[in-house]
């Protein structure tokens, strides 16, 4: 399963997106003037972000929390996991997740995705500077609770913002969704941290933090509709690479260039294609290199007993395995899946999902997606990640030599 590396004595140059001390975003600060001051620090080597805010509350008419964030424009993707991590003692409402936000004055227009201390989780606006929130005309409420851990994604597509959420390993559910006219097409996108409290701080953690700008698919359900042809444009890319036990993943590369096929090359590197051209850079990111790569055997998807492989009944493409004449289907999935990939030692699967709305009978580009492992033996598929992409994101050797990692490409209009 190793591809074997020849180097070429020529250093790769091309445009790599810089990575300032506050990560994906450009600013930090204290909104409202709390009491109690907050901070944000960002740790390069594990990509996590360290939120600690203040606060009273982001209700009312008044807000007063922690924010870091960036400028955006139009259409967006943001998705990451959210952790509480501050005294457990402190208030039930301090809270964490996404934010848009019309500016940093305190009574900005504003759009929350909340995570609370007590388990509640909860979409709300203001759409009037200076306004009172409504309850509960201004408001979403979603049954599941947080727990420790939680995933938010939001979402926003032309003038509808939607939330989603998911404790580890599960796919997406939608919070809610809401029609917004009334928001500006530039604003401020980030994270905050509010303590609900004005003589505390409480922190937050988090991490796998992805902004996409969500890129129109080339297939529409609706076959009136007219899609665009992706031919011969490039796009953002980032080589991710992810550890299938903890689901921590991490940007190895991000450019405003076409990049696909990424793939191990034992465990000490990553491969990617991109122009025709081979590249390799170490699996915790650094100096890339154009390579020549012997051309590998192919890649079977079995185990010495059963091959593995998707295969669409009822449009809807599910994985099987077959041994001899004997076929059995595997996964039962409202959403198709794609590309199944058997681990080194044979346990595992990992596949690529895309949604049930996505073309069944040809691997769509750039929409919504996951890569789910399942064991071999049995058991339920389980989320690893979260992604914007498709064709050109999970291909052959997608899996460390050690089973320990899986890398795969990510995609976006820009990457800022």
């Amino acid at each position: 399963m190793n591809i074997k590396i020849y180097q070429i004595a020529l250093t790769l140059l091309f445009p790599i997106v810089s990575i300032a001390q506050t990560g994906q975003f450009e600013t930090a600060t204290d909104v409202g003037q709390p009491k109690m001051k907050g901070s944000s620090s960002y740790d390069a080597a594990s990509q996590v972000y360290t939120l600690k805010g203040g606060g009273s509350n982001i209700w009312f008419n008044h807000d007063e929390f922690h924010f870091l964030f960036k400028e955006v424009e139009g259409d967006f993707i943001a998705t990451a996991n959210f952790e509480l991590v501050g005294n457990e003692d402190g208030n039930d409402h301090r809270k964490t997740g996404w934010m848009l936000r019309e500016n940093t004055d305190h009574d900005a227009k504003s759009v929350n995705t909340c995570i609370h201390g007590d388990g509640l989780v909860v979409m709300q606006w203001r759409l009037m500077r200076g306004a009172y929130m409504r309850d509960p005309e201004e408001e979403v409420f979603f049954p599941k609770q947080y727990f420790g851990e939680s995933i938010i994604q939001f979402e926003r597509k032309g003038d509808y913002l939607t939330m989603r959420m998911a404790h580890p390993g599960e796919p997406l559910e939608e919070v809610g969704s809401a029609y917004f006219p009334e928001l500006n097409k530039e604003l401020l996108l980030g994270l905050y941290s509010l303590a609900h409290d004005p003589d505390d701080i409480q922190e937050v953690k988090v991490w796998n933090v992805r902004i996409s700008t969500p890129i129109e698919p080339d297939w529409h359900p609706n076959r009136l509709i007219k899609t665009i042809s992706h031919d011969g444009v490039s796009y953002g890319s980032r080589v991710e690479r992810l550890n299938v036990t903890t689901g921590e993943r991490k940007v190895l590369l991000e450019t405003n260039e076409y990049v696909t096929s990424a793939a191990f090359a034992g465990n000490n590197h990553v491969i990617f294609q991109k122009g025709g051209k081979s590249f390799n850079i170490p699996v915790d990111g650094g100096k890339i290199n154009e390579i020549r790569t012997a051309t590998p055997a192919d890649m079977k998807q079995s185990d010495g007993v059963y091959t593995y492989y998707s295969r669409g009944t009822n449009s809807t493409n599910q994985i099987w395995r077959k041994k001899g004449d004997e076929e059995m289907q595997m996964t039962h999935d409202l959403e198709h899946a794609w590309n199944p990939y058997l681990s080194p030692d044979g346990k595992y699967l990992a596949y690529l999902a895309m949604s049930n709305m996505s073309n069944p009978s040809k691997l769509g580009s750039y929409q919504k997606a996951s890569i789910k492992v399942m064991p071999t033996d049995g058991g339920a598929p389980k989320t690893v990640a979260y992604i914007f992409g498709g064709k050109g994101s999970f291909e052959k050797y997608a899996w460390s030599t050690d089973g320990k990692s899986l890398v795969f490409v990510t995609y976006s209009d820009r990457i800022d």
